[in-house]
């Protein structure tokens, strides 16, 4: 079952996307999404931006929305993907994206053939013990630009360190029940 939001900003503001809306979806809040661009607003432009645990895509969307010069999502669920590329096909986006469809730890646990700029990991709550082993590939194996920012979202009871390996939290902000963790080498 699917439904729509719209895009909250950028030059596809307003445009429709459609979302899952079964299982343990969870689609990232208008507020949140506007908040967390308008933070990493000068990073977006031009940036390689990768979406990780991506579901129906809007959060990498919106960083094409933003200037993003490409977004790489990364999703295991079947049905999400096809919703992802009809998505990405009705936006006219598809030349500034790539989808994969594969396990987010899987796909972290090797050495990446281009490093991002941005990287958002949205894991689903009852995967929340494994955060660290997201911010542990994205370490170990360097994902990120040596100037790049991961963001992680998750629940306010997720406690996150201020340093994860080699990487630091730098900015914390919460929305209800929403966390958006900001960290960089």
């Amino acid at each position: 079952m699917s439904s729509e939001i719209k895009v909250s900003g950028g030059f596809l503001k307003d445009k429709k996307v459609k979302v899952l809306r079964q299982g343990n979806y969870r689609i990232t809040m208008e507020q949140v999404r506007r908040s967390m661009f308008n933070i990493i607003s000068e990073k977006v432009l031009g940036s390689f931006f990768l979406d990780l645990f991506a579901g129906s895509g809007i959060v990498g969307i919106e960083a094409i929305s933003y200037g993003a010069e490409k977004s790489v999502f990364v999703e295991n669920h079947i049905h999400a993907v096809k919703l992802l590329r009809e998505n990405l096909k009705n936006l006219g986006i598809q030349e500034k994206t790539k989808v994969i469809y594969k396990d987010v730890f899987e796909f972290l646990n090797k050495t990446p053939k281009e490093k991002y700029d941005i990287i958002f990991a949205d894991p689903p709550y009852e995967l929340s013990e494994k955060i660290l082993n997201v911010v542990e590939y994205v370490n170990n194996y360097n994902w990120l630009k040596i100037d790049g920012i991961l963001i992680i979202e998750h629940h306010k009871k997720t406690i996150l360190p201020d340093d994860i390996f080699n990487l630091s939290k730098f900015l914390e902000k919460n929305y209800g029940e929403t966390v958006l963790s900001f960290y960089k080498y």
